[in-house]
């Protein structure tokens, strides 16, 4: 039994140890879809050059905007729907898979519901009566 004990403190004192430091990222660069946002942290600053984004299977241009500053951040405006990731390839022909962020199709689909719920159950009483009032005939 105290053996059981050394070993779970001894496995508790390497397992906890403190996260070690990551530097801040000294770029970001924003993809702007219709439904989501794709944002990519870059540790370096990107060279200068053409980004692209891969659509439908095939490479396009993508057009980013730059804004000065530290960090710096990079947008650009994709006119599509997108997955839940996204394809990046940037100056140095580096890909890089970004998941999306921001509420995917189904939450958008429930947060936009016009009707509240007191009203679909009584358009579902309503329905009903509609029904039984009619197979009587």
């Amino acid at each position: 039994m105290r053996l059981l004990l050394v070993a779970l403190v001894l496995l508790m004192g390497f397992g906890c140890r403190k996260p070690e430091a990551t530097a801040p990222p000294q770029a970001r660069l924003i993809v702007r879809y219709l439904d989501r946002d794709a944002v990519l942290d870059l540790r370096d600053v990107p060279s200068e050059g053409p980004w692209r984004v891969m659509n439908a299977g095939q490479w396009e241009p993508l057009e980013v905007r730059w804004k000065v500053g530290a960090p710096r951040i990079g947008a650009a405006v994709v006119g599509r729907t997108a997955p839940d990731w996204v394809l990046l390839e940037d100056p140095a022909q580096d890909t890089h898979r970004v998941v999306m962020r921001g509420p995917g199709p189904e939450e958008l689909r429930e947060r936009n519901q016009r009707m509240d719920p007191d009203d679909r159950d009584a358009l579902a009483v309503l329905g009903v009566l509609w029904v039984l009032g009619w197979t009587r005939w």
